[in-house]
């Protein structure tokens, strides 16, 4: 049963942060600058997850459910990409539905949770957020013409499983730390600090349950951890691609 949140101001805060990762889909060729063991780490990473067949990936669209606090609130979950920086992510609570999206230049939301009905223009680290998860390609495709800094740090243990780790600085100095399986290239986990209701706090994001979709691996399974404690879970039950969407849904409506 779908339930509403006990803390209204929350939602819109967090949902930009825990649908992050969701559209985390390196599409195209990539580059890496001109760390050679940092290269062949990216190309395997997009190797894992499809290869050429990335590059015909124009839309995404994504259907499941929003687990909040282990079951305290669980919401249907529809979310909508575009290249090439396109996003509308939908949460459905208690028959109110919070919307965050971006046309690639300004990101937006209509929050009933906050006692309105109209959309409004998101800022600060909410918009930025949402900005980044819009970035179809990700940040291991072009990432020097879009900003990124990409940096390969010392091979860990994720649980047990040899990990290959690469930190990326984006344009505006956030720093992501990304965790990919050594062995299939799959990314497993993402580390950083994200800025909720006024407070930096650490947020991971572990990915698993991978199915192959048209040939191209994702992640069905999307947990979050804020501060080392499980907070939030996203399940995916179904994921397309090439869905026809039409470029009104993304831009902002007038009030």
């Amino acid at each position: 049963m779908l339930c509403r949140l006990s803390r209204p101001a929350f939602a819109p805060a967090m949902l930009a942060v825990l649908l992050s990762g969701i559209s985390l889909l390196a599409v195209g060729k990539p580059t890496a600058g001109d760390d050679p063991d940092l290269e062949s780490v990216v190309a395997q990473i997009v190797k894992a997850q499809g290869g050429d067949k990335l590059k015909g990936i124009r839309s995404i669209k994504t259907t499941g459910k929003v687990i909040i606090g282990g079951g305290q609130a669980e919401g249907a979950l529809t979310s909508m990409a575009a290249r090439p920086n396109k996003i509308r992510q939908e949460v459905s609570f208690g028959g109110a539905k919070l919307v965050q999206a971006c046309d690639g230049a300004t990101a937006w939301q209509i929050n009933p949770f906050a006692g309105s009905a109209a959309p409004e223009k998101m800022s600060g680290d909410e918009a930025n957020s949402l900005i980044d998860s819009a970035d179809f390609d990700g940040p291991f495709i072009d990432s020097e013409k879009k900003g990124y800094k990409l940096a390969l740090a010392e091979d860990e243990e994720l649980d047990g499983t040899p990990v290959h780790v690469v930190k990326v600085t984006n344009k505006r100095g956030k720093v992501e730390t990304y965790y990919v399986d050594a062995a299939t290239g799959l990314l497993l986990k993402a580390r950083g600090k994200e800025t909720i209701q006024g407070n930096a706090v650490e947020v991971e994001t572990l990915f698993s349950n991978y199915k192959e979709v048209n040939g191209i691996m994702t992640a069905h399974a999307i947990d979050r951890m804020i501060g080392g404690q499980p907070f939030l879970q996203i399940v995916l039950d179904r994921v397309e691609h090439n869905v026809e969407v039409e470029d009104s849904l993304f831009s902002m409506p007038e009030k």
